[in-house]
């Protein structure tokens, strides 16, 4: 299959940005402020003026400076995500803010380009990525902020692990051209409902697809740095309880099959501040942000595929159940992921299954895959996907969705998936139907049945 850490030249570019006074005192030269926040400036990081950058930065940001250079896990890693877009975006532009004063973000002054938080008093830089077009180039561009890195993210499961874990995330935003079929307004994806904001733990059901896949995959990605991460996730499959919400103000909000659910139940979004106080999250008028939680089980099947844990899920289990070596379902993530990068009718977990059955079918036929003792059949993303949705859809849902996909060409795996789907789920309905959810049991039956030479393709 050849490594997947192996690839075309990655161009990472640094910037450090800092208060005017910060930037004048270590750096020479004129004030260069271009989509920074009033009073703060940016300088370029080069190996003329790195030094400064370590004197000058704080911890956090300077560790993320670090673990970014050539050599390091991480940047392996960077180097296999920046092969996503197959060099479309090939220079990733990363902003490492000292924003430990914060700075004030009015009309006039919105905070340059980043994404702030929180949503009111004196701000900080929330981390943020995405792509545009300069000279003909596409340009990835990813922001960082000191405060959040101590305050929030190197204390969540992983600890360092999480900061290793977002960078390597919002670096996967860079590489999919066009993030969602609906422009942005007031600069919120409208994918992400009136509050503009998405939420992974708390399974936030999204407008489409597209966008829940784009940010689970990221997750993904970032739990190849973060295992503790997954693990947790992992434990959360087995919950019985309120997982899910759609926000009050969202597009699914007025989706029949989510409104006459019968045991939802009526919420307001919260959050709890450093100093530990929980407070009601608000819209920009001050009206509550109301939510309606589901239990797994209670949310249609279909609208699973609506929640980026789904596809945070999808492959971390691809990668960790399929072959021994981790590489050989790397690479078949990668070939999936390349072919949604520019093609955002692409992002479906249906799609995933057919190019990762694609592969695995070529593979499992190559005299490589005949010799590895781990081979799996190409039918297990389609098991996988029916796991994860609790087999809540019927064939002809599960099928339409994979059919909206235009893809080029079937996988045998398709056609032989459906004639074994029933035996699949009465393998694992009594593990599905416990309290909690026998989900890690389950999923080692389904990778039993598919390591069965009947089932081999």
């Amino acid at each position: 299959m050849g490594s997947w850490n192996q690839g075309q030249s990655q161009n990472l570019v640094f910037y450090f940005v800092a208060p005017h006074n910060v930037i004048s005192a270590n750096f020479t030269g004129a004030l260069d402020s271009t989509w920074c926040p009033i009073g703060y400036s940016r300088v370029r990081i080069t190996s003329a003026n790195v030094a400064r950058f370590n004197t000058a930065a704080p911890d956090k940001i300077k560790y993320v400076y670090t673990q970014l250079q050539p050599g390091t896990t991480l940047r392996t890693n960077i180097n296999l995500v920046m092969r996503n877009s197959q060099g479309a975006v090939n220079t990733v532009h990363y902003w490492l803010v000292d924003d430990r004063t914060g700075f004030p973000v009015t009309t006039a002054n919105p905070g340059g380009w980043f994404m702030v938080y929180p949503e009111t008093g004196t701000r900080y830089v929330w981390p943020a990525a995405g792509n545009y077009m300069s000279g003909g180039n596409r340009v990835g561009i990813v922001g960082f902020g000191e405060r959040q890195l101590v305050s929030d993210q190197s204390q969540r499961t992983g600890g360092m692990s999480a900061v290793d874990e977002v960078v390597l995330h919002e670096t996967s935003h860079t590489q999919f051209i066009s993030a969602s079929k609906w422009e942005a307004v007031g600069g919120n994806a409208i994918t992400y409902g009136a509050d503009g904001m998405h939420y992974f733990n708390s399974a936030e059901l999204l407008a489409d697809q597209e966008g829940a896949l784009n940010e689970g995959l990221a997750t993904f990605y970032g739990y190849v740095m973060n295992d503790a991460a997954w693990q947790e996730q992992l434990d959360v499959l087995k919950s019985t309880g309120q997982r899910y919400f759609v926000e009050g103000r969202s597009f699914l909000a007025g989706q029949r099959e989510l409104y006459t659910v019968p045991d939802r139940v009526r919420d307001v979004l919260s959050h709890r501040r450093d100093d530990g106080t929980l407070v009601t999250q608000r819209y920009a008028n001050g009206d509550e942000i109301v939510i309606f939680t589901y239990r797994w089980h209670s949310v249609p099947g279909f609208y699973v595929l609506f929640a980026e844990n789904t596809s945070t899920a999808f492959y971390s289990i691809f990668r960790n159940y399929t072959y021994r070596n981790k590489d050989t379902a790397m690479a078949m993530i990668t070939t999936s992921s390349q072919a949604m990068s520019p093609e955002r009718r692409k992002r479906f977990l249906t799609y995933a299954c057919n190019r990762l059955a694609l592969r695995m079918e070529a593979y499992n036929a190559s005299a490589i895959g005949r010799a590895d003792a781990s081979r799996i059949s190409s039918i297990f993303p389609f098991a996988v996907l029916d796991l994860l949705t609790h087999f809540g859809m019927t064939d002809a849902e599960y099928q339409a969705d994979y059919r909206r996909n235009y893809a080029d060409r079937d996988p045998r795996a398709y056609t032989e998936y459906f004639t074994r789907r029933a035996a699949i789920r009465t393998l694992v309905q009594a593990d599905l139907g416990a309290s909690p959810i026998r989900f890690n049991e389950a999923l080692q039956k389904i990778v039993d049945y598919c390591r069965q030479a009947a089932n081999m393709f």
